[in-house]
């Protein structure tokens, strides 16, 4: 018999939102689940050929800092590489044992080439065979609020590095950011995905509690989950 998947769980937002934070502690809130959390940015463990070509893909998207010299269409191809690794060699296996959140999945990147002028027929191309979550929850925070909680370590490329704005700062931000929110709201409502607004008086703990209650509704009843083969994404 065919092992089952158990869902897949992705936390989508905007830059700064807190996906890292909050995907961390769900993973411990809701240990009871056998839910675990995995880093977008983790090599696979299954196997070391995987993780040997995953590897310097990881160096040149996180650690190979900002520049213009290579077009977005390079940047976005190599983001769809590791997606397509990630989700084979890290997501798959762990589904296996049980249900897994990602700490952010393409549809921030996907919201960000729309922006820049990329069409929806492009972007399906370009995603369709990316393992697809069963559940995207989006945390909408305003783009102000980003700002004050980042404001100090945030990179060119978040500032709208690839966007054309000229002088790269805080109206940068707030535009580049606005658009990217705008596309995944949009995505969520076409796409169904669950919203949860963020505001800035709501702690993180107040805002993992929050989201403890929906996953925790989502394991309790498996008739909403329907797992996504690359696949079928295809179709």
């Amino acid at each position: 018999m065919t092992p089952v998947a158990a869902p897949f769980f992705v936390l989508e937002g905007p830059d700064g939102a807190g996906k890292t934070t909050l995907a961390q502690a769900l993973a411990a809130d809701l240990a009871d689940t056998g839910l675990v959390h995995i880093d977008r940015r983790q090599v696979s463990t299954e196997s070391a050929y995987a993780a040997m070509l995953m590897e310097p893909l990881a160096r040149m998207l996180w650690h190979s800092g900002d520049a213009r010299d290579l077009s977005d269409n390079f940047w976005a191809h190599l983001q769809a590489s590791w997606f397509t690794a990630h989700g084979e060699q890290v997501v798959t296996p762990a589904l296996l044992r049980g249900p897994v959140i990602v700490d952010g999945w393409f549809h921030k990147l996907s919201s960000k080439l729309a922006g820049q002028g990329w069409s929806p027929d492009e972007l399906t191309m370009l995603f369709a065979r990316v393992r697809a979550p069963d559940h995207v929850i989006l945390l909408d925070v305003a783009p102000d609020l980003l700002w004050q909680r980042k404001a100090t370590r945030l990179r060119p490329a978040e500032l709208g590095m690839h966007g054309d704005y000229g002088e790269l700062g805080r109206s940068s931000f707030l535009a580049y950011q606005q658009a990217g929110l705008d596309h995944l709201r949009a995505r969520a409502s076409a796409d169904g995905w669950h919203v949860l607004p963020v505001d800035g008086a709501e702690t993180v703990e107040e805002t993992c509690a929050r989201l403890a209650h929906l996953i925790r509704g989502l394991l309790d009843h498996p008739t909403l989950i329907t797992t996504n083969s690359p696949e079928e994404n295809a179709l």
